[in-house]
């Protein structure tokens, strides 16, 4: 605690609500804040969007800042931090929020959440304000959040509902949903807003073809599809701009079937797959995964779970497997059963990107944004896949 970073803030209003559940000790605070009062130096880390200041949406958190109409306040979400503990002195309205020692392990804790792209303007921005007009911002701050990573990646799913909508409505899923129909959770899957009586979302899909886009990623390049991890309206956006004038959608979804069974087995099999090169070892302690007794299962076969695992952690995997895909006559095929190739070195993929997120500071987010990991991972499947094919040649 004594090397803890305390940052001061004043306010204008605040309320806290506590836990509805007994015996939780979680808590949540609302604030008004004046955005000139916000103090630098709040970690971003654990944020898994990167700021993008030449965006549309950053234009327009910039223009709505500093407009003299004062109503940032309800035109932006705000920010949500993560604190490690919080105190109000409501004598001299300020709140003083513990944002942990700065080290890499606690800069994967606490921080900015969500609103990253906010602060950014506001730290770079405020200056610009008329010094006639006051804006405020919503201070959203969470402390003892139990699944950090799970928390970023939910709030972190900002689409525009206009571009889900015009999706749905030119019928823009339609393949996709063709080529699922077998499988046991076609009908568990939402394509359109506020359908929340379905279990998985079709963007959740868009991002594993975009995962597995030989075309936009080749595997004999340096480029790789981070963004199916860190950024989910930069991958709708590329979807409906592919849509209409290239079929490269078209001809990845035929592979989900199989691609939905490779990222389910990872996620059952991981635990086991870190034990083989670490004996002894603790999964259920790394950062970025959470032990669970019973009640958790795969993200689309609803397998039974020991463990809930970060998505950082996964998408660096699954997305390698690309490198088993080529295309002949124009479709795509696996020159490898990508679950053969997983069985074979899942060891090797795990140890790479635990080790990783280690190197990173314990941070399942800065893996999953690792383009070291991820062209790690490519290189370990391509190489087992050689192996394989060698193998088969032999045997003839």
């Amino acid at each position: 605690m004594k090397n803890d970073v305390l940052k001061s803030i004043p306010y204008k209003r605040v309320v806290n609500l506590e836990s509805p559940y007994e015996d939780d000790n979680r808590t949540v605070y609302h604030a008004w804040v004046n955005v000139r009062d916000l103090p630098e130096g709040i970690p971003t880390e654990v944020n898994p969007r990167e700021v993008n200041d030449r965006t549309k949406v950053y234009s327009k958190i910039k223009a709505a800042l500093t407009s003299s109409d004062e109503s940032f306040f309800v035109h932006n979400r705000g920010l949500l931090l993560s604190a490690k503990d919080l105190k109000i002195d409501t004598l001299n309205r300020v709140m003083h929020v513990n944002i942990g020692n700065l080290s890499e392990e606690d800069k994967s804790i606490y921080g900015v959440l969500d609103g990253g792209h906010t602060y950014h303007a506001i730290l770079t921005q405020r200056e610009k304000i008329d010094d006639s007009v006051t804006q405020y911002v919503h201070l959203e701050i969470m402390t003892q959040v139990r699944n950090i990573d799970e928390m970023a990646a939910a709030r972190n799913t900002s689409v525009q509902v206009s571009d889900k909508a015009i999706a749905e409505l030119a019928e823009k899923f339609d393949f996709v949903k063709a080529a699922l129909s077998s499988e046991p959770y076609k009908d568990e899957i939402s394509y359109r807003e506020n359908e929340s009586d379905k279990r998985l979302d079709s963007v959740d899909f868009v991002r594993l073809m975009y995962c597995f886009n030989v075309f936009k990623f080749p595997v004999d390049s340096n480029k790789q599809p981070i963004a199916a991890y860190s950024g989910k309206a930069q991958v709708l956006k590329d979807y409906l701009t592919d849509y209409g004038r290239h079929e490269t959608y078209i001809k990845i979804a035929p592979l989900l079937p199989v691609i939905t069974k490779l990222y389910d087995t990872i996620e059952k099999e991981m635990p086991a797959a870190y034990l083989e090169v670490t004996p002894g070892g603790q999964f259920g302690r790394l950062k970025g995964v959470d032990r669970k007794e019973n009640g958790t299962a795969t993200k689309f076969y609803q397998w039974p779970l020991t463990h809930q695992i970060s998505q950082g952690l996964i998408f660096p995997i699954i997305a390698a497997f690309r490198g088993l895909v080529t295309e002949e006559n124009g479709t795509l095929t696996w020159e490898v059963d990508p679950l053969q190739v997983w069985e074979r070195i899942k060891g090797k993929l795990v140890n790479n990107t635990v080790e990783m997120s280690r190197q990173l500071g314990n941070n399942p987010q800065s893996a999953g944004k690792s383009g070291t990991l991820w062209s790690q991972n490519l290189d370990a499947v391509n190489t087992a896949k050689l192996q394989a094919q060698l193998e088969k040649l032999k045997l003839k």
